[in-house]
Order: structure tokens, then sequence, then C-alpha cells
């Protein structure tokens, strides 16, 4: 029973326990499940996790105080901090703490992230494209630089709630100091991850060199890697690997689909199954058969993180498709209109917006998001029956698509069956597309 007698409720091993009638509840509650009391005092408990802490302090902090005044810099402040927050919630992470001049994050607790390190990545890089923006206002009306350094350390701390006040959710321990010992060592501007976190994210992350810098309580130097930006997260990958066993029938089953398809019968196929199984694997497979084939492979992921973001995993896709990934701007835009050239001037605007390659003196037409859609689909699938050679369109880790692109995707298949050239290969532990054609599942 709660011991202060008001039902707020009371801290145990397992989380929370109603003050009311006792039942013991998950950490994160906030009624009873069986009484329905409001636990107004329910804390969650501290507990191991392995996390990465982002550290994130403004440079010469005091210097800028001197400058404005208190009152200016809170303002300053204040305004980092609910855009770091934004940043940091978007890639599932908790802010940890402000530190007056700047803020910690954790991400991998309360709720425990397999790719924490790469979600953390991401944000200190979202951080640090706010601060840059902030930076032109301090500097326009301030006349001050202001400019933000970044660490990120991962590893096991002590994450719970502290004491019995208002302090909130933090993270203890070593690796949190590490993680504050990185960000001391960042340039300005710049991210520097521990060894540990450039460890987690290789492959995912583009890093400069390891280099070893002196830190603040440590006898020898460590190793450092700045972090450069983010690779496109599961390419497929280009490498000769071992035969690949036990997967006959599947092989046989997608080869043939794909000379059909190649001979003019387009299809569909969907690649499901429990995680580990091997689905990633079997795409690059049937991709390594396509290419000799002289067919084009065209790929699209979606990540946990970005269920939320509509058109994400479409646009990753039709950027690839289209031959953009790695244009910007005029030679972009000049690169769509060669494929599309027959498309309506609207549309062809409404298509650089959701590439994200839009002229910035000719905003797309306002119209609502619905016809939007509808609109962007039929040049897509347009497009899509003029192309003259085949290709193989992969969409991996499906359960994870956000809901617009879902919808677009599922009118796009509509024209693979009367269309000898296309072909989709969703991949996930499920495939929700309300797709027609060949479908292939492993279980």
């Amino acid at each position: 029973m709660d011991p202060s007698g008001d039902g707020g409720g009371a801290l145990t091993a397992a989380g929370v326990s109603c003050g009311s009638c006792g039942t013991e509840l998950p950490p994160n509650s906030k009624f009873c499940n069986e009484c329905g009391a409001p636990l107004t005092h329910a804390t969650r408990s501290a507990e191991y996790k392995q996390v990465t802490v982002l550290f994130a302090d403004v440079v010469h902090s005091m210097d800028i105080a001197a400058a404005v005044g208190a009152e200016r810099l809170r303002e300053i402040m204040a305004e980092l901090v609910n855009r770091a927050a934004v940043v940091v919630q978007r890639y599932d992470g908790t802010v940890g703490s402000f530190t007056g001049d700047g803020v910690m994050a954790v991400f991998g607790a309360p709720v425990a992230l397999e790719d924490h390190a790469v979600r953390a990545c991401m944000a200190a890089l979202g951080v640090q494209d706010e601060a840059k923006r902030l930076a032109v206002e301090v500097r326009d009306r301030d006349g001050l630089e202001f400019q933000l350094r970044v660490g990120l350390n991962s590893g096991q701390v002590i994450a719970g709630e502290i004491g019995s006040g208002p302090f909130g959710y933090t993270a203890i321990g070593e690796q949190v100091g590490m993680a504050q010992r990185m960000e001391s060592i960042a340039p300005p501007g710049g991210v520097m991850l521990s060894a540990s976190t450039a460890r987690l994210v290789e492959g995912a992350a583009s890093l400069a060199e390891p280099e070893l810098v002196q830190i603040k309580g440590a006898d020898k130097p460590v190793a450092a890697q700045r972090l450069l930006g983010m690779e496109e997260r599961h390419r497929l990958i280009e490498r000769v690997e071992s035969n690949l066993v036990g997967r006959r029938w599947e092989m046989f089953a997608v080869e043939g689909l794909l000379d059909r398809a190649i001979e003019g019968h387009g299809g569909v196929v969907g690649v499901v199954g429990p995680p580990g199984l091997g689905k990633s694997r079997l795409v690059r497979e049937v991709s390594a058969m396509a290419r000799p084939r002289g067919v084009e492979v065209f790929t699209a992921f979606c990540e946990s993180h970005t269920s939320q973001v509509p058109f994400h995993a479409v646009t990753r896709l039709l950027r690839a498709a289209f031959g953009v990934d790695d244009l910007d701007g005029q030679e972009a835009r000049d690169r769509v209109r060669d494929r599309i050239p027959e498309a309506d001037p609207e549309d062809v605007l409404l298509f650089d917006d959701l590439l994200g390659i839009t002229d910035p003196e000719a905003a797309p037409p306002r119209i609502d998001p619905d016809a939007r859609r509808r609109r962007l689909t039929a040049l897509v699938n347009a497009a899509s029956v003029a192309r003259e050679t085949p290709a193989v369109y992969v969409v991996e880790d499906a359960h994870w698509i956000d809901e617009v692109s879902e919808s677009m995707l599922a009118d796009f298949v509509t024209v693979i069956p009367r269309h000898p050239r296309w072909r989709w290969s969703p991949t996930g532990p499920t495939t929700r597309g309300r797709s027609r054609g060949c479908t292939v599942r492993k279980r």
C-alpha cells in the first residue's frame, strides 16, 4: 500500500504498484489497470540499460552571456532546447537534462532500442542543423557567432527517475561522463563519437579517420571519430558471399518470376518471415540475378523511427528510380523533366516537392493532401508505363512503412500486371501492402 495514504503509487522492483489496491503495474502506468485510481506519484524504477548518450553544449557560452546579458541568453537557450527536444523525440530519444548552456539526451531508455547509436547520430546531426538555423538568427540580431559541440558515447548506464522530486528521467554512470568528454573535444559545429559508438554505427555512418585525443580524467589518449554524415542504411551489399543454402525452392520461384517480368509479365513478390530468416539475403540474390540480365535495381529502406513520417519510403524509392539520389538543385530538376517531358507543369512541381528538389522560387501548388497524393500517383504510374527497360524495385523492412507511402505503393502496384517492366519486392516480418500479382511468402 502507498505509505502516504494518498493513492499515488509506490516503487517496486518491477515498476510501480497502485497505492489504492496494491496491484503491480508497468513502469509507465498513469492509472491502475485494476481499480482505475490515478498514479500521481508513480516513478520509473532505475535499471541497467544499453544506451547512447548525447551531450550538446554551446561554444563560448560565457562570452555570449557577457555580450548579450542573462535575459537574452535565456531566450536563445530556450529556443535551442525546444528545437533540440523536437529532434531528440523524433528519433525516440529522451531529453535527460538541461545543463544551463547545453542538453543531455539518452537513446535506448526508458524504451530499449536496438539501433540506439544510429538514432543518436541522426539526432546529433539534426540538432546541429537546428543550431545552425538558430545561429543565423543570433548573428542577425546580436552580431555574435553561435555554435554547438556535440558528443556521443554508447554503453551501459543506470537509467531512471532521480529522487522523489520533479527531477525527471535521466542516466547515470561512467558512460555518461565519456559522452560529455566527447563533446568537450568536438570541433565547433561538429559531432564527435567515442570508439564504442563508432563501432555500433559502422556501415550506417560516414566517419572521419580515427584519432587519439586527450580527455579530462584519462591517463592515456582515447580513440574518437568525427561524424560526417549518415549513409543510406542497409544498402544491398555488393560482395562475394557464401553459397545460399536451404532456399532452393524460393530462389527457383523468384528467378522464374524475374524471367517472366523480363518477358513481359510483371509481378509482385512479398518476402515475409521472422527476423534472421534470410529475407535480405534472398533479396540480394535476386538483385544479383537481375543485373546481368540488364535489369536495373532500385532500393528503399523503411526504418522504425520514420514510420510516422509521411511519404518517407516512397520518396526514397522514387529518388533512386529517377536518378536524383546524388543530385541537388537544378541538375536534379533537369533529370526529372527529362524522364517525364509530357507531365503537367503543376504536377512536376508537386513531384519536385516530394523528392526534396524544389526550386525555392517556384513553390508547389497549394492543394489538399488527398488531391496531391492522387496527382503524384497518376504521374508516377504514367512514367512507369512509359518505361522501356525492365527494373526491380525493392522496399525493405516494409513493416515500418509510413501510412502514406503504403497507400501510394498500393496504387503503384496496380499497374504492374498491365506493364511488363515493373516488379516490387517488399520485405519484412510482415507485409501489409494490398498489391495484386504474384506473391512469394516466407513464414
